[in-house]
């Protein structure tokens, strides 16, 4: 009787048996963090940019907060280029407020969680052959989904911008555009 309880003893000692060693999964701390990087590939809905292409590719990175399970505040950070005659360079930065439908994305091991964004995004915009660049607000309603099933957390959005641009000495135009992402998400 006394080896076996000794034998007990030395094990709960060591973390192989008894309650501290089977401790839920529950007790982990939740991430705070996430970062976000994606290729994207955005379609402008009007000519503001001719000679340059409508079609336009870029990559688009964001540091997300998670304020609370299924809200989180992030920054972005995204370059664009549209190609063309007379090719155009954009970068982006603000502001994106992202919310979730359930509190298990961040965590959860398997599923497909489907979320809503929305941005508050400022834009600089180059052209080729000029000097200097404009400035624009770019406001962003988007709306994706984080899949877990692979083992690699991706995610799958889409976005309608509206920006209103004061280019250079041209009239004051709106520039409307579309953006798909495709992407990885690692929260931390």
């Amino acid at each position: 009787m006394t080896k076996l309880r000794s034998a007990c003893v030395g094990a709960a000692v060591l973390g192989i048996a008894g309650p501290a060693a089977s401790a839920p999964a529950e007790d982990a701390v939740p991430p705070s963090r996430s970062i976000w990087v994606a290729p994207t590939y955005q379609v402008l809905l009007s000519d503001a940019f001719e000679p340059s292409s409508r079609h336009g590719v870029g990559a688009g990175l964001a540091y997300e907060f998670h304020i609370s399970p299924t809200f989180n505040l992030g920054l972005s950070l995204a370059y664009r280029l549209y190609p063309g005659e007379r090719a155009t360079q954009q970068l982006g930065y603000g502001t994106i407020l992202k919310h979730f439908f359930s509190a298990r994305w961040s965590s959860s091991d398997d599923g497909v969680y489907p979320y809503l964004d929305y941005g508050l995004l400022l834009q600089q915009t180059f052209v080729q052959g000029r000097t200097g660049n404009a400035v624009s607000h770019d406001t962003r309603l988007g709306g994706g989904a984080l899949i877990r099933s692979w083992g690699v957390p991706l995610f799958i959005g889409l976005a309608a911008h509206y920006s209103r641009l004061d280019h250079f000495e041209i009239e004051s135009q709106w520039v409307p555009y579309l953006d798909v992402q495709l992407g990885w998400v690692q929260p931390f």
